[in-house]
């Protein structure tokens, strides 16, 4: 992939721009998929709280995922053994869970619907776009990088299979990189005009 810049327009705005390869596009859609789909599991066998239905409140599992991956991007609210009242913990998590998850998968979704099967390899992203982009990459990663764990466990560390994993996990690593950076820095592409003016304001498309 191209590293991520920020792009200024006066019909436009401020846009965030990079292009992938096709076989990045499709890996980076198939792991949105994937992520979504465990997450979609894991609201769906949520137990039914008779209680909480009746009140219109939240009810999700009070368990941690056993998924390695799920347990990633779903961690605990709180610190191993640093609970202040028993059970507090578990409460926490099925009164958040449900809605934590819709969260993310509204933004795995932004990106399964920029780099779907009718998605372009070119991605464009306003400044508020970038926060669901990041949000479910930061996720993806995740999710992966405990698999990855459980693979070298399982395969060896030093299998091919464990190896074209780390290199997934280092081009996601400078994807989010790369784009974090660019938010934070200034406009890398200059405008039509900005010649005459010494590229200093006013840059557009």
């Amino acid at each position: 992939m191209e590293p991520w810049v920020k792009k200024g327009s006066l019909l436009r705005g401020t846009r965030f721009i990079t292009r992938l390869e096709p076989i990045e596009r499709e890996m980076l859609g198939d792991s949105a998929a994937s992520v979504s789909e465990k997450l979609m599991e894991r609201a769906r066998t949520a137990p039914k709280d008779e209680l909480a239905e009746m009140t219109g409140m939240p009810s999700g599992h009070a368990d941690a995922p056993d998924d390695p991956g799920l347990r990633r991007v779903l961690p605990s609210f709180f610190r191993e053994g640093g609970e202040t009242v028993e059970g507090e913990a578990s409460l926490t998590r099925q009164l958040n869970e449900t809605d934590i998850i819709k969260a993310k998968l509204v933004n795995l979704r932004f990106i399964s619907d920029a780099l779907g099967p009718d998605g372009s390899v070119n991605v464009s992203l306003t400044p508020e776009e970038t926060h669901p982009w990041l949000g479910a990459i930061t996720d993806i990663r995740n999710y992966h990088s405990a698999q990855l764990e459980q693979f070298a466990v399982e395969l060896g560390a030093d299998s091919q299979q464990v190896q074209a994993g780390r290199n997934y996990l280092d081009w996601l690593g400078f994807h989010l990189d790369s784009l974090l950076q660019a938010v934070m820095g200034e406009l890398d592409v200059p405008g039509e005009g900005d010649a005459s003016r010494g590229g200093s304001q006013g840059r557009g498309e």
